[in-house]
Formats: structure tokens, C-alpha cells, sequence
């Protein structure tokens, strides 16, 4: 029976993925009445609205963001306007609208936001605009909130260490780009890192990129080539495709770390999940931006307590050790991720 052995990584030393979509006739709004002027540092009045690319219903970025606003509700008691499946072509139109009703806070799902953002947010610089995954900040109103997911990366590729018997590592991910980069090259490192320290010689990770977020045909035969090649740790950053790599290692007897989601209950070969856990981030950038009054660029990961680890009970005590004891390093400093990013990542 598989149970959940580490949530959130260490509450008690802790404080807490790219498709498409926006406001117009055609798209779902779930919108709240204007109750009136935020008070002091209570933001039950607030008025936030979130823009997704897709659905809510797409069991993966979208629905993990929306979990997110949902967090935000229950923890602060404000009501949060989702907009679904925004297209590209509504961005600037739907952060206007936003901007002429005097919103406090717009969140938005995704780094694609980012020029619209940068388009619109200086013509409303009383509303704060914000990208989940963004990195533009060009004006004082442009506040981005990146989580460091290749922060449970690395302790994904400590558990990897720990659970191959070859040190052979099949890691693969949806697209290219430097935000993937920066999660697999810190997987990759501290899975061959850590077998080689269990004396297995000439560890080794082999990558791939689908080039596709769901495509679960495509990921299960990449999937079954790469460990008929040998690879018995299989990693895969993707949304719905990622099933598809989680098929292939169940029917082949490969181990399974999975990423962007607790997928421990999907099957068998899923040792464990490792992501950065939106229903704490939401609420910890809500209170950043709206009671702190963070302004630019933020970062968050483990030091403000929202990645999540979650282990099954086919992972060693020795590995949950490691894991802790890493997230640990990883707040202080000692470990330092970004070492590990190629020029790809950067």
C-alpha cells in the first residue's frame, strides 16, 4: 500500500506545465461584485482575477493553477474571477479589462503572458499584474512569481539515485526551453551523482524532448525506446503526455519519478512525485504582493515552503533521509542549484 511520507518538505524547518488561452464573449468568466476598498492588511475586499491559457479540466497546468486561486479563497476569504482559455489574440484586451475595473491583482498562468503584460501594466499602475512563471518586470506594477522547480528536481534525482540499479536514467521533457533546461539538468545531476556515490560506475542520464505537452502515444514509444536502451529510472516533465511515460515504465519494469503533480496513485512503478505545489505558492504570492507589498521579480521554492516531495513506500529510509537532509542544504545555500544549469538553461 503506497502512503505519503513527505508533503511539503519538512513543515516543521520550512515555511510553505504550457498550453494556450481570455475574456471575451466566448470564453468562461466567473466574475465577483466590486464589495468596496480593501481594509488595513485584511484583503477579503480584494478584487483578483486570474487568466488561464486552457481549462480548468485539463488535469494538469491549468487545473493545478486553478487549485491555486481556490487556496487563495479558502486562506483569505476573497473571491478570485477565473478566466478560461484565453487566446493568445485576448491577452492585451483582457489585461485592459482588468485594468479599467480597478482590479488589486491580475494572475496570469504562464510565461506567454509576459509581453502582453508588458504591453498593458504601465497604462494601470494600480493594478498589480502578475505571471506565474514569468521574468519581465518593466515597470513597478509587473510582478512575476517564478517557482523554483528545479529545486524538487534535485531531490527527484536523489530519489532516482537511490532507486536505480544500473544508474542508467532515461529523463525527457515536453519542450526545450531554459525553464525545462533548469529542471532537468539538476534532475540529471543529482541522479548520476548520487548513484556514482552508491558505487555504481559510469552512471549516466540519456534526454529527450517530445516537442509536445500531451502527446501520449509519442512520450509512451519515446518512453519504450529509451528504456529498451537500458535506461530503469524514468523522468518525464510533461502534462497529459506524461501518462503515457508512466504506461511505458509500468509495462516495462522501469521505476517512475514523476514531476508537476502527485501521480503516486497512477500506477505501480511511480516511486515518487516532486513539484512545486501551486495551492501554497498561490496564497504565498497573494500575501507577498497584496499584504507585503513585494514589487518586480520573486522567486519561490523551498525556503517559502512551496515544493512538495511526495514518496511512496517503495523509497528507502536512507533516500528519505538524503532528501531532507538536501532541502535542508538547498534553504541555507549549501546546495546551490543553479550550479548545475547548461547554457541552455541560462
Amino acid at each position: 500500500m503506497k502512503k505519503k511520507v513527505l508533503s511539503g518538505l519538512m513543515c516543521g524547518f520550512m515555511a510553505a506545465i504550457m498550453l494556450m488561452g481570455c475574456g471575451n464573449s466566448g470564453n468562461e468568466t466567473k466574475e465577483a461584485a466590486d464589495t468596496g476598498d480593501k481594509s488595513g492588511d485584511g484583503i477579503e475586499n480584494a478584487k483578483i482575477a486570474l487568466v488561464l491559457p486552457g481549462s480548468i479540466d485539463d488535469q494538469s497546468w491549468n487545473a493545478s493553477n486553478y487549485a491555486g486561486a481556490k487556496a487563495v479563497e479558502e486562506e483569505y476569504g476573497v473571491k478570485v474571477d477565473v478566466i478560461e482559455s484565453c487566446a493568445v489574440e485576448d491577452f492585451d484586451a483582457t489585461f485592459t479589462e482588468y485594468g479599467e475595473k480597478g482590479y488589486d491583482l491580475v494572475i496570469s498562468a504562464g510565461s506567454q503572458f509576459d509581453q502582453s503584460i508588458a504591453n498593458i501594466a504601465p497604462n494601470y499602475p494600480d493594478t498589480i499584474y502578475t505571471a506565474i512563471n514569468g521574468v519581465i518586470s518593466e515597470s513597478e506594477n509587473m510582478c512575476p512569481v517564478y517557482p523554483k522547480e528545479y529545486e524538487a528536481s534535485y531531490l527527484a534525482g536523489i530519489i532516482a539515485g537511490y532507486a536505480t540499479e544500473n544508474g542508467k536514467f532515461a529523463t525527457m521533457g515536453g519542450a526545450d526551453s531554459a525553464s525545462m533546461n533548469k529542471c532537468l539538468d539538476c534532475y540529471d545531476a543529482a541522479a548520476v551523482k548520487t548513484a556514482k556515490e552508491r558505487g555504481i560506475e559510469g552512471a549516466e542520464a540519456a534526454r529527450a524532448y517530445i516537442n509536445s505537452w500531451t502527446d501520449i502515444a509519442l512520450t509512451k514509444s519515446t518512453t519504450d525506446q529509451m528504456i529498451d536502451n537500458g535506461a530503469d529510472v524514468v523522468h518525464c516533465y510533461s502534462n497529459e503526455g506524461q501518462s503515457g511515460a508512466v504506461q511505458s515504465s509500468q509495462d516495462k519494469g522501469a521505476k517512475f519519478v514523476a514531476f508537476a503533480g502527485n501521480k503516486n496513485g497512477e500506477a505501480d512503478c511511480v516511486i515518487a512525485s516532486a513539484y512545486a505545489d501551486l495551492t501554497k505558492l498561490y496564497p504565498w504570492a497573494v500575501n507577498a504582493l497584496l499584504i507585503e507589498g513585494v514589487r518586480g521579480y520573486t522567486e519561490a521554492g523551498i525556503s517559502e515552503g512551496v515544493i512538495s516531495i511526495e514518496m511512496t513506500d517503495q523509497v528507502s529510509d536512507e533516500c528519505k533521509a538524503a532528501v531532507e537532509a538536501a532541502s535542508k542544504e538547498i534553504a541555507d545555500g549549501t546546495i546551490k542549484c543553479e550550479e548545475f544549469f547548461s547554457e541552455k538553461a541560462k
